[in-house]
């Protein structure tokens, strides 16, 4: 139902209200309940149901997010989306050991970091930076030179290592436990609610913004216009970066198009992205909180709820206004309890095979009519003669050598897997 709701194309108008009475008559909605989150008029409501009045696109799908509302479909899940922790230990092999449970062999030493660290031990998607190492003991020894080791996990990075944590049967709960038990002091973490059926629409969160129908904590708010072809994507910010508390609420699937175009906008798993950042001891204080609660709808809702809410204007104060319904239904009425999502994406494997069956197969195929014809080879030796960089051997030691959660030493890559950093570095 939910899909074919959502669909404007395809259906009669007859067909698509016959299935929707269908739904609401199978969760026992009424035209008050559906009225009020819709924010339609009981009378306007009831002519579009009729059929009295033509329903349009844009009315199929307020009357579609309306209804995932009441029945609890909304789709929503939660997930980590960055994570930063340091710790003072210069040992970075037992600290990957203990963390991820990885093979070393699958990391790379790389000269050079970010954050001023002097080089990075990576494996796919997780970067691990390290500082020089510096003997406590020797004279001249400065303790603010020295940032020990910083796990590094962005986007990408944490899906990565959510598909390791699936194969040991572990938990982002297992996982941050490792890094207190091993002196981790959290540097940020970002919280992202996923909102996969577009219950929030950014545009009109914006213009709620405009119109001052929102009560906020934070001093401003800032929003962001980027456009491709004849689509655009909105971003909607609340506090400043520089901030322990910052939001962002954006299109993720216009940002998913721009990355995949071969992917059409409406065909995103993901509509609209929920960011709530934390640095310092804002994102130490909400892993504290994961690990004591386990409950991250309570942990992250919780500081939305302190810093946001959008309103419903009324003729009554400010102070009295009512909250939007469709916001109301996205903080925690009406759907199920959300669960820390382990939903891992190592690397790109699905967006390469994409890529391929859309750009180059059709190539590819034409290649091998003419070796065909001809009797040549030229596509075999179009393919042997491809140089494969350390991140396409990521990938493949990720699906060949994935055994229980540990890489084996199977199949040794091309480039040098390690040095000893702390040596060459004193």
């Amino acid at each position: 139902m939910l899909k074919d709701l959502n669909l404007v194309g395809g259906m009669t108008n007859t067909d698509w209200l016959n299935q929707f009475h269908d739904e609401m008559r199978t969760h026992k909605i009424t035209q008050g309940q559906l009225a009020k989150t819709a924010d339609y008029s009981r009378s306007h409501l009831n002519q579009l149901l009729t059929g009295k009045n033509p329903i349009n696109k844009q009315a199929r799908l307020r009357l579609t997010l309306a209804l995932r509302s009441l029945t609890g479909q909304n789709n929503i899940d939660v997930c980590i989306d960055y994570l930063g922790v340091t710790f003072k230990s210069h040992d970075y092999e037992e600290l990957v050991t203990e963390l991820f449970q990885i093979n070393l062999n699958h990391f790379n030493l790389k000269e050079g970091a970010r954050y001023g660290y002097a080089a990075t031990f990576k494996c796919g998607e997780i970067d691990v930076l390290l500082s020089p190492y510096q003997d406590v003991n020797a004279n001249g020894y400065d303790p603010s030179e020295d940032s020990g080791t910083m796990i590094e996990l962005k986007g990408q990075g944490c899906r990565y290592v959510e598909s390791y944590l699936r194969q040991q049967n572990r938990t982002w709960y297992d996982f941050l436990e490792t890094c207190i038990a091993l002196d981790g002091h959290f540097t940020r973490v970002d919280l992202a609610i996923n909102d996969r059926n577009g219950l929030l629409d950014v545009p009109t969160l914006i213009e709620k913004c405009d119109r001052d129908e929102f009560t906020s904590r934070f001093h401003g708010f800032r929003d962001n216009r980027t456009k491709q072809w004849k689509v655009s994507g909105r971003t909607l910010y609340l506090g400043s970066p520089q901030s322990e508390v910052y939001f962002c609420i954006y299109d993720k699937a216009f940002e998913q198009h721009q990355k995949h175009p071969e992917i059409a906008i409406e065909d995103q798993p993901i509509r609209t992205r929920f960011e709530v950042r934390l640095r310092r001891k804002r994102a130490a204080a909400a892993i504290k909180n994961l690990l004591a609660e386990h409950d991250p709808e309570k942990v992250v809702f919780g500081i939305i709820n302190r810093y946001l809410r959008f309103l419903t204007p009324s003729h009554k104060a400010k102070s009295q206004w009512a909250t939007d319904p469709r916001w109301d239904a996205f903080i925690g009425n009406y759907r199920d309890k959300l669960r820390l999502s382990n939903n891992p994406e190592p690397l790109s494997y699905a967006h390469i095979t994409r890529w391929l069956k859309k750009q180059v197969a059709p190539s590819l195929k034409m290649l091998q009519l003419i070796d065909q014809y001809n009797g040549t080879t030229e596509l075999k030796a179009i393919i042997d003669g491809g140089k494969l960089t350390q991140r396409h051997w990521d990938l493949i030691h990720h699906y060949q050598h994935h055994r229980n959660g540990v890489l084996t030493d199977s199949e040794p890559s091309e480039t040098s897997k390690k040095s000893d950093y702390a040596d060459q570095s004193k």
